[in-house]
């Protein structure tokens, strides 16, 4: 049973543990794990139902981002101050219905034919110095990877040296801005799902304190 209650307490953050000694004022060690353990079985159930909801309800959406698309992306290292720059250039095509003032994209390098990336990083569209990308138009993009420096994870011998490249342009859908500068999206609320799933799976664990 020891055991169990430090298992427990091991796996809640520091900030959260001054939050229950708030929650539960004078309870004993197990009266707090019972607490948690009964408003995780009560609460979590009816926020993963409400976070499926409002997924399901953006599904439209993410269909709407998706033909947002970087056509032709081509990568090239340039000579700069600081030494070598990767740098990306692609046309971004605006197939969908929303105009956008900014979004972020998953980046990934591949050299000499292999099916594995030897860099990713995040690369960011600002469209607002051209009034903004609207739909069924189009932009040429110019991206530094790890800006005025460069990212030293892209400029490593073997991607100098590569005999070829070619990388890849994914946009993320949770970045893309409207023209107030608002989220199409709320943040990724699978990820929240799944971080109270587990939780659920772990209170579980300790039904028997």
């Amino acid at each position: 049973m020891l055991e169990t209650i430090r298992l427990f307490f091991s796996r809640i953050p520091a900030d959260l543990l001054e939050k229950l000694n708030q929650t539960y004022p004078n309870a004993s060690v197990r009266q707090v794990v019972r607490g948690q353990v009964k408003h995780i079985r009560d609460s979590n159930p009816k926020e993963i139902e409400a976070l499926r909801q409002e997924a399901n309800d953006q599904l439209p959406t993410i269909a709407e981002l998706k033909r947002v698309s970087a056509v032709d992306p081509e990568f090239r290292m340039e000579n700069s101050f600081f030494g070598p720059k990767p740098v990306i250039t692609a046309r971004i095509i605006n197939r969908s219905t929303l105009p956008l003032s900014e979004a972020s994209w998953n980046a990934a390098l591949y050299i000499n034919g292999d099916v594995q990336p030897v860099a990713t990083s995040k690369v960011r569209s600002d469209f607002r110095s051209i009034e903004g990308l609207k739909p069924e138009h189009h932009v040429t993009a110019r991206f530094t990877v790890g800006f005025v420096k460069g990212d030293k994870a892209w400029t490593t011998l073997a991607i100098r040296q590569a005999t070829s490249t070619r990388v890849e342009l994914e946009m993320i859908p949770e970045t893309a801005m409207d023209f107030t500068d608002k989220a199409y999206l709320s943040a990724d609320l699978q990820k929240r799902i799944d971080f109270l799933e587990n939780q659920l799976k772990q209170a579980s664990e300790f039904e028997d304190v």
